[in-house]
Order: C-alpha cells, then structure tokens, then sequence
C-alpha cells in the first residue's frame, strides 16, 4: 500500500484532507496456485495492481464540544482485481460460468456528527 495525502486548514476551525492509495500485492504467487485450474491456458497470471483510491474529507469544528465531519472515497480497481473478477462466476444460476468484469468503482461516503460532553 502506497499513501500520498496532503491535510490544509484553511480558516480556524476547518481541516480539508486528499489522498490517493495505491493497494497492490508484492506476489501473486499463491493466488495463481489456488486458481490454477482456472488460469489454465492464459498467457499471464494474476496481476498486482488491486485498486487506486482517491478521498477527501472536511471537517468544521463549531467549538471544543461539537464538530461536523464529512468524507468519501473512490476505489477504482486494478489489473489484479479483474483478473481475479474474471476467474469468478457472477451468474450462478445460469449454465455454465458468466465472468464477472471488475469494472466498477466502489464508492463509499460518511457524514459524521460529534459532541463531547
């Protein structure tokens, strides 16, 4: 895991924060062992990428004892991850296997109220 994040505040009270995480697996090796049958004929392997995140978060402190904070996160996935959605059978149902793509993005947001008493 790669972070790179950048936190500013720009007035009193106010935190603004970014980041980007890059998410990867040094080996691949024991995943491409336990899916060997299904890796069987392709040309490459698993590959390390798992996904890119970008986020960001705000928070407003109004005073000591009470603050807003609101943050969100977009996870985009990598080769890896769709390597090992292919190797997956989305449509159990149905016969025969219906790979999945891995395509879509994982979105994930907060809004968080606080009091301290």
């Amino acid at each position: 895991m790669v972070p790179v994040g950048l936190k500013v505040f720009p007035a009193r009270g106010h935190d603004l924060a970014a980041w980007y995480v890059y998410r990867a697996m040094v080996k691949t090796d024991l995943l491409e062992i336990a899916f060997a049958p299904e890796l069987a004929g392709r040309t490459r392997g698993i590959r390390k990428a798992q996904y890119h995140g970008i986020g960001g978060a705000w928070q407003w402190t109004l005073n000591p004892h009470f603050d807003v904070r609101l943050s969100g996160e977009v996870a985009i996935p990598g080769d890896g991850y769709q390597d090992i959605a292919r190797l997956s059978d989305c449509e159990p149902g149905l016969a025969g296997v219906q790979s999945c793509a891995g395509n879509d993005p994982a979105l994930k947001g907060e809004a968080r109220f606080r009091a301290r008493f």
